[in-house]
């Protein structure tokens, strides 16, 4: 499969919550293989660096991904920022993108970090190097490669906050995003904490979101946001359980601040949210 997508020169992306595809050019192909639980490819393109597809679907790209883990974890940890000492649970985020924003806060005791593909991580660890050793050999992190639902029926552990960072909600999905999963997600919340989870593309003709009404079937309606991401060639949409806080951010963020935050928490008249 790698040396068919090299000699190709090209990788086409289809999203199940999207009616169109996209052809990516690409420079070379890294890896190519199938886990446990996904096809996955790893591409160099000379738009976006590094891209990650699974199941032919794109995960992030290293010129941007950026945007879509900072905005995902950090509105999130500014809301909670006046609890000390939190404990943080990772849901998915198989890049390492995700833990690596959640640790650049110094208010965290320890985060479980639960993904079930652990094949995946390595892979994501080796070619994609979105976070550096350092993150990975941490003290306050705990990785677990197990399904999300078998480790909270497991766990007694209660979470200040739940950054969830699964693909996207799909309606033909049968076990994650329905009522048992976010009885999970909310049992293993602390008194006061907060849950966020990505819930995909914002349709351009009419500024739905699919993902954000599943969410909102089971969640309620809570605060939603976004922003545009250039390899997703999309709106993309996000979904927190508690409304964002005013507290400065982390000196180390490339894209996110106070006034950014503004911004992806606004919703123009022409998005039906």
């Amino acid at each position: 499969m790698e040396q068919s997508i090299t000699a190709r020169g090209y990788y086409d992306e289809e999203s199940p919550l999207q009616r169109s595809s996209t052809r990516y050019e690409v420079r070379e192909c890294l890896y190519a293989g199938k886990t446990d639980y996904a096809e996955t490819v790893i591409v160099t393109n000379p738009d976006y660096g590094r891209m990650l597809f699974l199941d032919g679907e794109l995960q992030s790209a290293s010129y941007d991904e950026a945007i879509y883990h900072e905005t995902l974890v950090h509105p999130i940890m500014n809301a909670m920022n006046h609890v000390d000492n939190k404990n943080i649970l990772v849901v998915g985020g198989a890049e390492g993108a995700t833990v690596r924003e959640v640790l650049k806060w110094g208010s965290v005791k320890h985060v479980d970090w639960v993904d079930i593909d652990s094949t995946l991580v390595d892979i994501c660890q080796e070619h994609l190097q979105y976070a550096d050793a350092s993150i990975y050999e941490n003290h306050v992190l705990n990785f677990v490669g197990q399904d999300i639902m078998a480790y909270l029926r497991g766990s007694t552990c209660k979470y200040d906050c739940i950054i969830i960072d699964l693909p996207d909600p799909d309606p033909n999905e049968q076990v994650l995003y329905k009522q048992g999963f976010w009885d999970l997600i909310r049992g293993s919340l602390a008194n006061g904490g907060m849950i966020v989870t990505h819930v995909g593309p914002v349709e351009p003709g009419t500024g739905r979101q699919p993902g954000l009404d599943i969410v909102r079937t089971f969640m309620g309606s809570g605060f939603p946001y976004h922003t545009f991401i250039p390899s997703f060639q999309s709106e993309w949409g996000f979904w927190m359980s508690g409304c964002p806080g005013t507290s400065c951010f982390p000196r180390e963020c490339v894209i996110m601040n106070e006034r950014y935050q503004s911004t992806v928490f606004h919703w123009d008249q022409h998005w039906k949210v």
